[in-house]
């Protein structure tokens, strides 16, 4: 996972696009590296990077922005502007032609509206935004507050002139957000994730609750402790198992004296700060509950890839109450959601006293309705853009 979901979305839209286009092609950035093994991935590596003065990433240097003036540079807005006309020119995008976003980021948003803004409705191609409140404009945010309002401000612009844009957000308290500053309609795309065929679920030992992804305080890392220690003081340790991944080498001797108290954790397993696919799926074969103790300020809005790759997988999730996810879990029951640490400890109790059948026949409910809903707010989103 070295680079986050949203490489992954790509693939997973591209693959939900291909049931209803003729073809399908996926751009991504031009210092995406290529595969080890020297295999095509099919993956077209366009576009520049303009983060670099927020993001500092070694393998992506600042943009080699064409220059108006000679020795000056263009504003990233400017450069990622001229960068799409000359994709849209590349490859003849016109008006037969659909443009999708997985998830928008800020200057794709900027860039899209002044290249597409000057056209004429039927001149343009369908454009099928999908808005995350993460985004790469929470980085913006550091150096530009108003960076929400600008694109808004475009999009309402594009929408205004009758241009073919259809917007979703990734849950339903993001999308009330679009809905309130759009004035339009707005659909709700939860995190996509075909081909994940759901596991065998341990049928012996204890009930194991698994939390993975970046061991970051945003999502929860450092309330395990009070968590964890809550549950024991009701279970013996034998009663129930916790798989936790760690944090990064990099952080890892900022936070030695709370590594030594997770090592010390009887019937723990401790993960690596970073691990390949094949772990991850591993993780999620020898669990049954994802624990998911986010913080609810950040995760407001947002949703949780951890929490759709669960339910594809067959397992339940323990959710932050308040969240934007929470939501979505509610719908699909799929499993809890919880307020306070000693919340989620009650939560941890209960299904540990679960047996692997009753969890086993939730987490394929849950499923079933996560792949249903996806279904239908796909179509509906695609559907408003062929209107």
């Amino acid at each position: 996972m070295e680079y986050g979901h949203s490489l992954n979305a790509l693939k997973y839209f591209a693959d939900l696009a291909s049931h209803h286009f003729d073809e399908v092609h996926i751009v991504a950035s031009q210092h995406l590296p290529r595969p080890a093994d020297g295999h095509d991935d099919g993956i077209i590596r366009f576009f520049d990077f303009h983060y670099d003065y927020v993001l500092k990433i070694d393998r992506a240097p600042a943009p080699r922005s064409p220059m108006h003036v000679p020795g000056q540079r263009l504003s990233p807005e400017a450069a990622a502007t001229v960068e799409f006309s000359r994709f849209m020119t590349a490859y003849d995008i016109g008006p037969d032609d659909t443009l999708l976003y997985p998830s928008i980021d800020h200057y794709s948003a900027l860039s899209l509206a002044n290249v597409v803004g000057g056209l004429h409705p039927h001149q343009c191609p369908a454009l099928l935004v999908r808005m995350i409140a993460v985004m790469e404009m929470t980085a913006l945010n550091m150096t530009n507050p108003d960076a929400f309002t600008l694109v808004i401000d475009r999009f309402k612009g594009l929408l205004r002139v009758g241009l073919p844009l259809s917007i979703c957000a990734e849950t339903p308290t993001f999308g009330n957000v679009l809905r309130r500053r759009l004035e339009q309609p707005v659909h709700i795309v939860p995190y996509f994730a075909p081909g994940i065929e759901p596991l065998d679920i341990p049928q012996d030992g204890p009930i194991t609750f698994l939390s993975g992804g970046s061991a970051r305080p945003d999502k929860g890392f450092f309330r395990l402790k009070p968590i964890i220690e809550s549950v024991l003081t009701r279970l013996e340790p034998s009663q129930v198992r916790f798989i936790i991944q760690g944090p990064p080498d990099a952080t890892f001797a900022a936070h030695t004296d709370y590594m030594r108290w997770l090592y010390s954790l009887p019937n723990a397993e401790i993960l690596p700060g970073q691990v390949p696919y094949t772990e991850i799926v591993r993780s999620f074969r020898d669990s049954h509950v994802a624990l998911m103790p986010y913080a609810q300020d950040v995760y407001a809005n947002r949703g949780s890839a951890m929490l759709m790759e669960a339910l594809m997988f067959g397992r339940l999730a323990i959710c932050q109450a308040g969240t934007g996810f929470a939501d979505q879990a509610r719908l699909y029951n799929a499993g809890a959601t919880c307020g306070t640490e000693e919340d989620f400890a009650d939560a941890i109790v209960m299904f540990a006293q679960k047996s692997p059948g009753m969890i086993r026949e939730q987490a394929a409910l849950a499923r079933r309705y996560y792949l249903e809903d996806v279904d239908r707010s796909c179509k509906a989103w695609i559907k408003a853009e062929a209107a």
